[in-house]
């Protein structure tokens, strides 16, 4: 195999990397003999990437806890630089991640690699001073939420909105059935699904307090609690006959639920494609709190709220995110039909924004086509 046909990946973080594997599987279908090394997780593993490292160890969020671990990024960064150096790959595709891909963004620049980033970072929310970094070294810029096109263009870089990839979903991997008698779920009985997020240190901090609401709430209310445990993580035992968990299929711990307590993010979208209305919470380091706090140029924490352009899902940040709050804002919904009926409405607005099927598939061709 040439390294004329070899492709750099690099995805830090869950998300990326079960989008990158949507694009990497699209792109083999298309060409035979493209091959594939970088930083990935099991799913981009699974699609046949060589990992030089391993996602898991580099899904770290927040200022203060990049700086602990920037000794382990910084040698995982040199290691990767030296293996684009030995292999000189075609092209390179930097998935989301900007901390330390816009940083390879430049090393790569100084090799002649052009780039794609697929899955903007989010320059427009708190650092829109790196749009130089974006404007002098990526070749191809390719955007999942309909106003980043416009965003980019007006601060001069080409940019392509492709759809979002989770309107390429097929088929449920658990149907509704299968996943109501796995965790005893009556069909006339609400399920509250609680998603404490994909890196461990979002659920060591978002799952006690998500436990503590949720007995409440099924307590008062009835029915069940469902944690989705994102793969990577560890869920403590709980101690509690009205919540359970799901391992093997944690997304459908939302998609089939009533109501949902999700961590800010990309679960907090998937909410809106489901259309579950959902409680919004994010904890993080306190300095992280206080420098994110000083840098956000947004309204939301959530996407559906910024593509929404207004709060359609209750935020519940830091201090406010307490077992009290969650209680009243999920309690609010299971007790009024017509302010359910009315989020879900507006979910569905969100929804339609996302774009058209097809995704992975469109980002495969635009990334193949100056391959040649």
């Amino acid at each position: 195999m040439s390294s004329a046909k070899e492709i750099l990946i690099v995805a830090g973080e869950a998300s990326g990397d079960r989008h990158g594997a949507a694009v990497v599987r699209e792109m083999k279908s298309l060409q035979k003999g493209v091959s594939f090394f970088g930083i990935g997780g099991n799913r981009l593993s699974q699609a046949g990437v060589e990992l030089v490292e391993h996602a898991d160890r580099m899904a770290v969020m927040g200022f203060f806890e990049v700086v602990l671990h920037y000794r382990f990024l910084r040698n995982t960064f040199n290691r990767l630089l030296a293996e684009i150096d030995k292999r000189k790959p075609a092209r390179a595709i930097l998935i989301d991640y900007p901390g330390f891909n816009l940083r390879l963004a430049r090393e790569l620049k100084k090799r002649d690699i052009p780039v794609t980033y697929y899955i903007s970072p989010q320059l427009w929310a708190w650092k829109e001073r790196r749009i130089s970094i974006i404007q002098e070294c990526v070749d191809q810029m390719i955007c999942i939420f309909p106003f980043e096109e416009e965003w980019y263009r007006e601060h001069g870089v080409e940019a392509r909105f492709v759809g979002h990839p989770f309107m390429d979903e097929g088929e449920a991997v658990m149907s509704r059935r299968k996943f109501f008698d796995k965790h005893g779920v009556l069909a006339e009985s609400p399920v509250l699904a609680l998603m404490p997020g994909s890196r461990q240190q979002e659920v060591n901090r978002h799952l006690a307090v998500m436990v503590s609401a949720a007995e409440r709430l099924v307590g008062e209310l009835g029915g069940r609690a469902v944690i989705g445990q994102a793969r990577g993580v560890t869920i403590p035992s709980i101690e509690s006959t009205s919540i359970t968990v799901e391992r093997d299929a944690p997304e459908s711990a939302l998609e089939y639920s009533t109501v949902g307590i999700v961590s800010s993010g990309t679960v907090s979208l998937q909410a809106a494609v489901y259309g579950v209305p959902s409680v919004v919470i994010y904890r993080m380091n306190p300095l992280s709190w206080r420098i994110a706090k000083k840098v956000s140029k947004v309204d939301y924490a959530s996407m559906a709220n910024l593509i929404a352009g207004k709060q359609v899902l209750p935020e519940l940040l830091q201090g406010d995110a307490t077992s009290e709050r969650i209680y009243a804002e999920v309690r609010h919904w299971l007790e009024s039909d017509d302010e359910l009926a009315k989020t879900r409405t507006e979910l569905s607005t969100v929804r339609a924004k996302l774009g058209s099927p097809g995704a992975s598939t469109r980002v495969a061709q635009l990334i193949l086509d100056p391959l040649g």
